[in-house]
């Protein structure tokens, strides 16, 4: 595939990250390894609008980070990371980059595991990690964390109001 690179995640912390450059690049892509369709920078504008910033789909807030193309691309935003070149097979199978269609490549790899150890792609995108590098982390805490926040809280004021009565009865 023309215009695919990978880049291999090897890196102990989170290298330096550089915006985004004003013009996406353009990746192009063979459908049916017969007839070739290119990914433009207005096309990956509408993937990320319309997909990552959709709320229903990915939840992490991703339009507040300015680096959000960063989840397809490679750090010098020229390439794609690992997870832009399986969205990018799975388009390739699907048919030409419209919204639609790369809703459903995007579908297709969301359950693949992510370079993040022990998310899947999706999980890695609903928690603010980008699913093509293995040096991102999770900037949300995994919902079991949470649950088990909230049950200690719950528990905490439980024993508080059994405890105020038991000791506050007039004997």
């Amino acid at each position: 595939m023309a215009g695919l690179f990978v880049m291999p995640a090897a890196y102990a912390s989170t290298p330096p990250l550089s915006p985004p450059p004003s013009t996406l690049p353009s990746i192009t892509y063979y459908y049916h390894n017969t007839k070739n369709f290119t990914i433009t920078s207005s096309d990956w504008n509408n993937f990320f609008t319309d997909v990552i910033d959709n709320r229903t789909i990915v939840t992490y807030n991703w339009s507040a980070n300015a680096t959000q193309e960063l989840i397809v691309f490679d750090l010098s935003y020229t390439g794609m990371n690992i997870y832009g070149s399986s969205l990018v097979v799975a388009l390739s199978s699907i048919g030409s980059p419209t919204v639609a269609n790369m809703t459903k490549a995007f579908w297709a790899v969301a359950n693949d595991s992510s370079q993040v150890s022990g998310y899947t792609n999706i999980k890695a995108l609903d928690s603010g990690a980008y699913p093509g590098f293995s040096w991102s982390t999770p900037t949300i805490n995994p919902a079991s964390v949470t649950e088990r926040n909230v049950a200690i809280i719950v528990g905490i004021v439980a024993v508080t109001f059994i405890l105020y009565f038991v000791f506050n009865r007039k004997h």
